[in-house]
């Protein structure tokens, strides 16, 4: 299936060419150009960094039109090998054929809001010889539906990652893979598609997969309801926006992981955005109400605003303040309302009665877009805070063991990741996007390290919106970090049953 350009992709590819330009000049050069393939990790074929190399070594330069086409002829956008991949994983019998209900599902995940009658349009578009299921060849040849149902390339990766997510840990019975798709917190829509389609993605045929037995905790929409539908509502509080909706979301995520560390699996848990990480750490609080809990927060962001304190009334902001029970009153710009401040107090309730993390076990790494409310904190606490030039100073390894090091005093570790730690020529998977961060590798190995760590009892990723993620490489680039992640968790577990 070749890609056909539109205004919007267009657009999204000069969005990556203003990026890849440091110079901000409109024109990119070879350094330019091998910089940001190095902060890319790979992500990029080598043939279609060879390409684009080649073309600038041949012009000196390149202007945006030039880097366009580059984009579109990638020959990693030819995405035969990922639909064979999708059709594989739904044919679990291995008949070669997908059922006409097998399809219906998979078009109804990859695009919400689609009339059954849509669906069964679509399918019997597909079914050219109508004899009731789909073969591979009409699976991939059929090109007309995706763009009937809106479906880009970009949507179609996010759909594999979490395919691959579930089928990762399937039976790993020692991780509970815990789903919290709420983007209340952020300030860009879109958030929560990068898991929300987990609730039905893994399809009938993964069915069994998806239990507790299995060591894959679902979430029963109505048991966790997300309230995202709030998003459509006139805003009531303006220094903490839906706080009112997120404080029940925070609730029943601190549930759900108290649920999963009680029953002796490791929760990984991929957030919409990253407000509900306080629910998290609430969680493994109310589990272990006893337990001294340190924070890793790989971050751009240290999200240790209050109402108080807070410019924009994003919750996604809120977070460590939270959990660490945190109003900063000595930076106050804002006079939240009293309703507001009494759903800030319950939010800090959840867990335990007070704090549920001391800010003394709090480490930063890579946070480097603060307001100067977080940066008095952060300053006068001594928060340590490991910005990316120590990262490459000293190297990824030596950083995730300084982190451990720092924490040698508490009895259980909670390390979170935001994609937007990493460097926003990879991150444009995310509403937040901040220059200067972590590339893929010194992400990866910072978040496996960590995790080899046998106090490191739940991790966390976030922020993932593949409605920004045009490059195609955040869906890739986070699973890859996710399957790292789980991996070493499923080792030490190994290691411990074994031993």
């Amino acid at each position: 299936m070749s890609l056909v350009l539109d205004t919007q992709q267009i657009d999204e590819f000069q969005r990556i060419f203003n990026l890849f330009d440091a110079s901000g000049n409109g024109r990119l050069t070879k350094r330019e150009i091998q910089d940001a393939l190095e902060v890319l990790g790979g992500q990029i074929a080598a043939d279609d960094a060879q390409n684009l190399l080649g073309r600038v070594e041949a012009e000196g330069s390149i202007g945006v039109d030039a880097f366009v086409e580059w984009m579109a002829g990638r020959k990693d956008f030819d995405i035969s090998a990922d639909l064979r991949w999708i059709f594989d994983l739904i044919d679990a019998d291995g008949s070669g054929t997908i059922s006409r209900d097998e399809f219906a599902r998979l078009a109804h995940c990859l695009s919400k809001g689609k009339t059954a009658a849509e669906i069964d349009a679509a399918v019997a578009k597909i079914d050219r010889d109508g004899n009731g299921v789909v073969n591979f060849a009409e699976f991939a040849s059929s090109p007309s539906w995706w763009t009937d149902f809106g479906i880009t390339l970009a949507s179609l990766r996010a759909f594999k990652k979490i395919l691959a997510q579930y089928a990762k840990v399937a039976n790993i019975e020692a991780i509970g893979l815990v789903e919290v798709d709420s983007e209340l917190g952020a300030g860009t829509r879109g958030a929560s598609m990068g898991i929300a389609a987990m609730k039905t993605a893994a399809l009938r045929k993964q069915a069994a997969r998806q239990t507790a037995d299995n060591g894959i905790l679902s979430m029963d929409p109505l048991r966790v309801q997300t309230e995202n539908h709030a998003l459509f509502k006139k805003q009531a509080f303006r220094y903490a926006k839906y706080i009112d909706k997120l404080e029940q979301v925070l609730g029943r995520t601190a549930d759900l992981v108290a649920e999963t560390l009680t029953r002796g699996a490791f929760p990984v848990v991929l957030g919409g955005d990253h407000s509900t990480a306080a629910g998290t750490i609430a969680g493994i609080k109310k589990a272990f109400p006893d337990r001294r809990i340190g924070v890793v927060w790989i971050d751009a962001h240290a999200d240790i605003h209050s109402p108080y304190t807070t410019p924009s009334g994003n919750m996604h902001g809120m977070p460590v303040a939270i959990a660490s029970s945190t109003d900063n009153m000595a930076k106050r710009i804002n006079d939240p309302s009293e309703e507001t401040i009494a759903f800030w107090e319950r939010c800090k309730a959840l867990g335990v009665p007070g704090p549920n993390i001391r800010l003394d076990d709090l480490v930063y790494v890579s946070v480097r877009d603060t307001e100067s409310p977080e940066d008095y904190l952060i300053e006068t606490l001594g928060i340590p805070n490991f910005k990316t030039a120590d990262v490459r100073n000293f190297g990824p390894l030596a950083i995730a063991e300084k982190c451990l090091a720092k924490l040698q005093g508490v009895d259980l570790i909670y390390v979170t990741f935001d994609v937007d730690s990493m460097d926003s020529a990879i991150s444009m998977g995310t509403g937040t996007p901040v220059p200067n961060g972590l590339t893929v590798a010194e992400a990866r190995i910072i978040n496996q390290t960590l995790c080899n760590d046998a106090r490191v009892c739940c991790w966390e990723m976030c922020e993932i919106n593949p409605v920004l993620d045009t490059l195609n490489t955040m869906a890739e680039t986070s699973l890859g970090i996710f399957e790292t992640v789980v991996d070493a968790i499923s080792s030490r577990f190994a290691a411990k049953a074994a031993g």
